[in-house]
């Protein structure tokens, strides 16, 4: 991919990320699985990581919003080896998924 940041660069305004790359998944409802190979074509590596939502976010049933993620833990390798936290959504089993990306390395490619 040309310009790993533009692609990466978030698009939404309320602090919920999305990485401008999500324009690559059309508007119909991906497995990670089928996001993955789509970036991976585009020269992007995805990684997701998952908690438990928080408990007033479950019991208010409210949609994500920057606060619930202040409230989650980040994986070890967080800002590592390249990793940039890039997306966050959350899933009828009560979890949010953060995404991760970095370029991919030419030998995985």
């Amino acid at each position: 991919m040309k310009d790993f940041q533009y692609w990466i660069q978030d698009v939404r305004q309320d602090g919920v990320p999305w990485p401008r790359f999500g324009e690559l998944f059309g508007d119909d409802e991906l497995s990670a699985e089928e996001a993955t190979e789509i970036c991976r074509q585009n020269g992007i590596e995805l990684r997701y990581w998952s908690e438990e939502m928080p408990d007033q976010m479950v019991e208010e049933g409210d949609a994500l919003e920057a606060k619930y993620l202040e409230q989650i833990g980040r994986p070890d390798w967080h800002g590592t080896d390249g990793w940039h936290l890039v997306g966050a959504f959350d899933t009828e089993d009560a979890e949010i998924y953060l995404m991760y990306a970095r370029p991919l390395e030419k030998e995985n490619a």
